[in-house]
């Protein structure tokens, strides 16, 4: 009998440990089909969703798997629990982050301020969404290092979400010399507005290219622009073609670019003071 009670054991336990690992391996084949189909859908909330659903599960394997091994080595969970319940108030306090964390990815799911793969700044923190779990965010700066995010924060914090732009603003100013006609002035800026409609990724509805100011050294041209670049990339991309687009028609115009310069103007002063030794002084300075 008492042979027989150790084999029982035994067995009991490695079946319960299997059956853990069964678990876990389970999930991981769950999570691994959802996703495959998350990478194939155009949503990003399922690729928020298929993280947590793996920690979930696994934790909800642990929890019944330490039930089923206590009942398997004989141990009596109620009496635990009841001595859990004299520190109770100190395990409360001590939960109370994992539980605002909690609910804090619950927050995101909900609410979506982000989604994975989006560009956002939180808390001074900027980067790229690398994961949502259920205690934390992972953010994946562009100094390719990752900053973990408590979710608990981003139930208060300011999200700024560079992702959901739906347009890049762009402002520039142009100088060119003092010396160019008005005329010409006109065509420039004439010119830059035709650039801007036909080109293929700048807002149409919306875009300012005026004569703005007298500038130390130029007449300074106003170009405010608004980018539908999908990314930063295309964005630089073209901005760069648009540049080298009004170089090519400042060349048409004949029309110079203005620098920083400044002009020093000499002046003699005359000596009223009547007398062969009195010499003219003479001074320089900017006027």
């Amino acid at each position: 009998d008492g042979v027989l009670n150790i084999l029982q054991t035994v067995i009991h336990v490695y079946i319960t440990l299997a059956c853990i690992w069964f678990g876990f391996r389970g999930t991981d084949l769950i999570s691994w089909v959802a996703g495959q189909k998350a990478k194939k859908s155009k949503n990003k909330l399922d690729d928020l969703l298929v993280p947590l659903l793996r920690k979930t599960l696994k934790a909800i394997v642990i929890v019944f798997g330490v039930v089923y091994l206590a009942d398997s080595l004989k141990i009596q969970l109620t009496p635990i629990l009841a001595g859990l319940g004299v520190g109770a108030i100190g395990f409360g306090f001590a939960i109370k982050d994992t539980i605002e964390n909690f609910f804090g990815s619950i927050t995101v799911i909900l609410d979506k301020p982000f989604e994975i793969g989006d560009w956002i700044i939180v808390e001074g923190v900027e980067g790229t969404v690398d994961s949502v779990g259920i205690r934390s965010t992972r953010v994946r700066t562009f100094y390719d290092t990752v900053v973990t995010i408590p979710n608990s924060i981003l139930v208060t914090a300011k999200c700024n979400n560079y992702s959901k732009r739906r347009f890049r603003r762009w402002k520039q100013m142009i100088g060119i010399g003092y010396a160019t006609p008005p005329e010409k002035i006109a065509a420039f800026c004439e010119g830059i507005r035709e650039l801007l409609r036909v080109h293929p990724y700048t807002r149409k509805d919306y875009y300012q290219v005026w004569l703005n100011e007298f500038g130390g050294s130029s007449l300074n041209v106003l170009v405010y622009v608004f980018w539908t670049a999908p990314d930063w990339q295309t964005e630089l991309r073209e901005r760069h073609r648009f540049m080298l687009d009004i170089i090519r028609l400042a060349g048409e115009l004949e029309i110079e670019f203005a620098f920083p310069s400044r002009t020093v103007y000499l002046r003699n002063e005359e000596n009223w003071q009547q007398g062969p030794e009195k010499i003219p002084a003479k001074r320089q300075g900017d006027w």
